[in-house]
């Protein structure tokens, strides 16, 4: 019997040297798809839970604890699933791959969660007391899960809207776009060149280099589009140019292989529309892959003073 403890115990330990490896060497998930850096966010919680269970299960092994004891054990699993996750960051960054501190947030979560329901367990406390713990442990595991469940629920979305790329009715289509340091978006109702209202993004473009905006997260296939179409409002008595630029999969980071055009915007409504046969004749030896578009962007260049524009939507035309 002891020979068969020690044996399932080298095989909890062994298994959480395993996760390890695995989260160690796992590659990257695809940056454009927001539900698949999502995913393998939610997965370091998923994980770690993982190994405090193991390395409780490993310490639990020895003997039959006491309430206390058994705590305790349960405590000391949780922070040696943390410090692992953290040595797991820390190897990942001194070997050049990516060490982010939110994954041992993520690792500290899932062991925290793992914790709990472990002590939940434990039929020595009263039953009041064993549902708030799981209870405290679904709420971790809730709150961390949230933004996978977001990223699923706005992909669907726009795949749905398609082809609008941003039509800005709710909230939560701003996270689709990323936004330079100081821009501070919200939506608004506004009246488009046609005196129609619709929603839209009022942003606030500080002074700098290439103040801007750009739109991440969307479906890439634009085969069958003829243009891209953009409603921007310029509320103040000045023009304003703006550059818009669309990358696709195979841009090497040169200016020559993209599409880059800039527009005077006039003071009120100004719709965009830009043929994408012109898009796709853009880079210098080759045609823009229309079917793998990847980013679209728009910004001003060198601006003096902040400005205010207005984004109505996105959209490609048939």
């Amino acid at each position: 019997m002891i020979g068969s403890g020690r044996k399932w115990r080298f095989t909890a330990l062994a298994m959480c040297a395993i996760i390890a490896a695995v989260v160690f060497d796992a590659p990257g998930p695809n940056a454009r798809l927001r539900s698949a850096v999502a995913i393998h966010d939610y997965g370091h919680v998923v994980a770690f839970g993982l190994v405090t269970a193991l390395v409780a299960f490993a310490l639990s092994a020895r003997e039959h604890p006491t309430f206390r004891c058994g705590v305790g054990m349960t405590c000391l699993a949780a922070g040696a699933a943390l410090a692992l996750g953290a040595a797991v960051e820390i190897a990942q960054a001194v070997s050049g791959r990516h060490g982010d501190i939110w994954d041992v947030v993520r690792d500290g979560a899932g062991a925290c969660a793992a914790a709990l329901a472990l002590i939940a367990l434990n039929t020595a406390i009263a039953g009041r007391a064993r549902l708030a713990l799981a209870g405290a442990a679904i709420l971790v595991l809730a709150a961390f899960a949230y933004p996978t469940a977001a990223a699923l629920e706005d992909e669907a979305r726009a795949r749905a809207q398609f082809p609008v790329l941003a039509s800005f009715e709710t909230t939560r289509e701003l996270s689709r776009f990323h936004f330079g340091a100081g821009i501070h978006p919200r939506i608004v109702l506004i009246s488009d060149d046609g005196g129609q209202p619709v929603s839209a993004m009022q942003l606030r473009l500080p002074p700098g280099k290439y103040p801007g905006f750009e739109l991440d997260y969307f479906p890439g296939n634009w085969l069958g589009m003829r243009a891209l179409q953009l409603l921007i409002v310029n509320p103040e008595s000045t023009p304003i140019d703006l550059g818009v630029r669309i990358d696709d999969h195979e841009y090497r980071l040169e200016a020559y292989d993209r599409y880059n055009r800039s527009f005077l915007l006039s003071p009120g409504a100004n719709r965009i529309e830009i043929p994408l046969s012109d898009v796709a004749a853009a880079p210098r030896g080759r045609r823009l892959d229309l079917g793998r578009i990847h980013v679209l962007l728009v910004y001003a260049v060198d601006l003096e003073q902040s400005r205010s524009i207005i984004v109505g939507p996105i959209t490609l035309l048939r």
